[in-house]
């Protein structure tokens, strides 16, 4: 799976450099990667899709980083922050209120970048020994049957129950899965992996979550969950508790 990186830079040379620099740090490593660059938060905001890593300059017009890196915090509580700075004064508050990875001043020297997303590359894949879990009977989306399949519960995006088909639809970013069982055994077996009922017949996994608003829950899929107005209290609850826990 590609780590997917995110860059945000208002300064367009700067940005350039940090985008080329990281190219060759993963071609050269051979790790299979999407790189995503914005000129300003707004544009990162509204654009930027899964982020499994986030380099961000501090110093921007509308939105500093810190303040930007709380909110990507918010929707993708396991992303990993690299700030860049010409101000050292902001490097401990990164740190201690956003919990970033480490910092680095411009400008940026490549072995130093090197250094910091290498040490990254690994903790990812060390964090990534995602638990798998084994579905049985299963139809894929052409309809065919396969006895087990297993998948990493991270990537799974959620589950939908199909009352036509009396079947549980197993969403991923790429492809969707069916497959026999009952929802509220499966949501008492998957909530310690942060997973949570939003409405009857859903269930949801709330690191995909990017936000919520009134009782929509939009995915970093694209996918927009309608939240039961009975379950909001206790499912932003559920929400908040995975983000610190993730922190």
């Amino acid at each position: 799976m590609a780590v997917e990186v995110a860059v945000c830079d208002d300064e367009s040379k700067d940005l350039e450099n940090v985008v080329r620099m990281l190219s060759e740090i993963f071609e050269e490593e051979k790790v299979p990667h999407n790189i995503q660059a914005f000129s300003s938060s707004a544009d990162m905001l509204a654009q930027a899709g899964k982020i499994d890593i986030a380099i961000l300059d501090i110093v921007m017009g509308e939105m500093n980083g810190i303040n930007l890196g709380r909110e990507l915090k918010s929707r993708f509580p396991e992303m990993r922050i690299i700030y860049m700075t010409n101000y050292e004064e902001y490097c401990m508050q990164a740190i201690n209120e956003i919990h970033a990875f480490s910092f680095l001043c411009k400008p940026l020297s490549g072995e130093a970048l090197k250094i910091q997303i290498d040490e990254l590359i690994r903790e990812i894949e060390q964090s990534g020994s995602s638990v798998e879990k084994a579905f049985y009977k299963v139809f894929d989306g052409e309809g065919r049957e396969h006895p087990v399949i297993k998948l990493p519960l991270d990537s799974i995006i959620c589950f939908e129950y199909i009352k036509t088909k009396r079947r549980t639809k197993i969403v991923l970013r790429d492809r969707t899965y069916e497959y026999f069982c009952v929802m509220e055994d499966l949501a008492r077996e998957l909530e310690k992996y942060g997973f949570a009922v939003n409405c009857r017949g859903n269930l949801v996994n709330l690191r995909h979550i990017v936000k919520i608003k009134g009782y929509n829950i939009y995915l970093d899929n694209g996918q927009i969950l309608s939240l039961a107005q009975k379950r909001t209290v206790q499912f932003k609850e559920k929400l908040n508790e995975f983000i610190h826990s993730c922190v």
